[in-house]
């Protein structure tokens, strides 16, 4: 059953719907989370390549947090977002935030496998995710919900509530990192590979935080599915990271509606994968996913079958995909 909101926006579009079915694509819009996150720096990535390959007018449209454009993909205002396999689970699924099930959205494929931690001022000597007791934190977040549970998450890695803390409402993760650099916070969540960390940190020192004594895959598996760990190692693009650290890790999606014609996506897929390899070059967390591994096996969301078209014709949909996508 398509959601209220759905019906809702079809029936604000009447004459679009009145369209040929298979019209062709005349625009492509990607959602993504605000100006200076990677998200945006993705969804312009790809906004750049389908506009010079396939001559559609493309452009990525910074918004609050996916929990905000989400909804706006599966209506068909926007052709794209770029997502956590998580928060699209949450809303293809109905919810926290999500009131109703957001069940037209489909997976494209996977670009970003996303390190993430608190980060804080190198000068105020937390170092661990115990250090975090009674201080202020930005992470909760209206316009991103999978990352508020994720955030929480990782305070009860370290036997931490949002009671232990002063929990903060934030904006979003560069709303966040100003707060840590004006004061107003003392820590705040971050993708550990944004660009703005490195821009921030030439100024201001940061330090990632190590995540908490019970943060394991199987503490995670069970707090928020989808989430798994990892360890940070130091580097001259991340100086931020002081040693060996321990963080989180998830899996970014590209998704689409339903609403999408299956030819109309099969371009899309297409062009993303065969021009991958240029894609790395230009944007580097997009090296943390090889091209065969764009088609994951188990996202939290159904395929377009757009994508499956292009994923069997390729090769690279497998039993275990089929096996998946058949849970759906």
């Amino acid at each position: 059953m398509k959601t209220f909101t759905r019906l809702v926006a079809a029936a604000a579009t009447v004459a679009a719907l009145a369209a040929p079915a298979h019209a062709e694509l005349k625009n492509i819009t990607i959602g993504t989370n605000p100006s200076g996150s990677t998200f945006f720096l993705l969804g312009g990535g790809l906004a750049k390549l389908f506009q010079e390959e396939l001559g559609i007018r493309s452009t990525a449209q910074p918004q609050g947090g996916s929990s905000v454009y989400l909804p706006m993909v599966d209506v068909g205002e926007m052709t794209l977002g770029i997502s956590s396999n998580i928060d699209a689970g949450m809303a293809y699924r109905g919810e926290f935030a999500y009131p109703q099930a957001v069940d037209g959205l489909r997976a494209i494929g996977r670009i970003w496998l996303l390190p993430y931690a608190y980060v804080t001022r190198a000068d105020t000597g937390i170092e661990t995710m115990e250090d975090l007791r009674g201080k202020r934190v930005m992470g909760d977040m209206p316009t991103n919900v999978a990352l508020t549970q994720i955030n929480k998450a990782m305070l009860k890695s370290a036997g931490l509530s949002p009671d232990d803390v002063d929990f903060m409402r934030s904006g979003g993760l560069i709303d966040g990192i100003n707060a840590v650099v004006q004061g107003r916070a003392d820590a705040t969540p971050v993708a550990t590979s944004m660009p703005a960390l490195t821009e921030t940190h030439a100024s201001t020192p940061l330090r990632i935080i190590s995540d908490g004594q019970a943060g394991t895959d199987a503490f995670y598996g069970a707090e928020v599915p989808g989430v798994r760990t990892m360890v940070q190692a130091p580097s001259e693009r991340r100086p931020y990271v002081v040693g060996d650290t321990p963080v989180v890790v998830y899996d970014t999606l590209v998704v689409t509606s339903d609403a999408q014609t299956a030819d109309d996506v099969y371009k899309i897929v297409k062009t993303m994968h065969e021009n991958w390899e240029r894609l790395q070059q230009d944007y580097p967390p997009m090296r943390s996913v090889g091209k065969d591994a764009v088609p994951m096996v188990d996202p939290t969301i159904p395929y377009h079958e757009g994508a499956i078209r292009y994923y069997k014709e390729v090769g690279l949909w497998s039993d275990a995909h089929e096996a998946h996508h058949a849970k759906f």
